[in-house]
């Protein structure tokens, strides 16, 4: 299975060279990655720009979003933006921030959830924040809800619901469509996703 991410960026320059590092050391690398700069004004792009001439798989592209947005559509304009420089040579499409670290193991998980079941729509980890030098579980964690940070979808499963809303809500939103639609909203706990 092919796994394509996109990873919409604002002024994340504390942090988006760990995320891109973090894919780089996946065991199953992305075929393609897409980091859409939306505006940002600091060294963000330049650190892609920099990690890019090393590593094939990954784009830069710059957006610049409305000044008037609904909240949550911001960063569902800047994925869109995104997607549409893909092409369709995908099994797997995957939302990500630009403020992670994921285990290397990750996507090699993921893609096996879905490969063990074809009825698997979403599937995701679950996320970890710093707290007194600890890495412990986001406290908005829900067991059965994938947090719009790291969102893996089926390709199928993500034309069926028609892509991402550009609204509040649209990670809960996309989960209640999927199941509505009969696809299965998988999480793993043992993938710590730091964030």
């Amino acid at each position: 299975m092919e796994y394509y991410i996109v990873i919409p960026a604002y002024n994340e320059a504390s942090f988006i060279a760990q995320t891109l590092q973090s894919l780089a050391s996946q065991t199953i690398l992305p075929k393609k990655v897409v980091v859409v700069n939306d505006g940002s004004t600091d060294k963000t792009a330049a650190i892609v720009t920099s990690f890019a001439q090393n590593h094939s798989w990954l784009t830069l592209i710059d957006k610049t979003s409305e000044a008037i947005h609904l909240p949550g559509s911001k960063v569902i304009q800047a994925f869109q933006k995104g997607s549409e420089t893909l092409d369709n040579n995908y099994d797997v499409i995957v939302k990500l921030d630009a403020d992670l670290i994921l285990p290397n193991n990750y996507f090699e998980t993921i893609l096996h959830i879905f490969k063990s079941d074809s009825k698997v729509g979403m599937a995701g980890g679950f996320a970890y924040v710093e707290k007194d030098g600890k890495w412990v579980l986001e406290n908005l964690t829900d067991k059965d809800h994938i947090r719009g940070a790291f969102k893996a979808y089926r390709k199928e499963c993500y034309l069926q619901i028609g892509g991402l809303k550009p609204a509040m809500g649209w990670d809960t939103l996309d989960e209640l469509l999927a199941q509505f639609f009969g696809w299965k909203v998988v999480t793993d706990e043992m993938l710590k996703v730091k964030h």
